[in-house]
């Protein structure tokens, strides 16, 4: 009985440990960031390695309105004059999109 009380006691703190490290020690680039953007662009296809997609170069806002513009890749085409939600993530790579019917008016574009 003691030694089972040990068990969980030691496996639940090794739990708390990881979602610890893993929640806040990572860099933030390492991790995903989403943002809202405008496709201004068709995108450049591009073949690097084992990865085939495109390249957009596009100004984009974060949660909060701010704006920036970053360089990303997607494996999809992502068509000219739509608008996304779009995860991006530390290797520059979107992790998953949805298609949006408008930017929050709260955003400057």
């Amino acid at each position: 009985m003691k030694n089972k009380k040990a068990l969980i006691i030691l496996l639940s703190s090794l739990l708390i440990v990881t979602v610890f490290v893993f929640e806040y020690m990572l860099p933030d680039e390492q991790t995903a960031a989403p943002y809202f953007v405008k496709m201004n662009s068709e995108g450049k296809a591009i073949k690097k390695n084992q990865f085939k997609g495109y390249a957009y170069k596009e100004k984009v806002f974060d949660s909060k309105g701010h704006a920036k513009t970053i360089s990303f890749f997607s494996e999809k085409k992502l068509p000219k004059n739509e608008h996304f939600k779009i995860v991006v993530a530390g290797n520059k790579l979107v992790t998953n999109y949805k298609k949006v019917n408008h930017l929050p008016k709260t955003f400057n574009i």
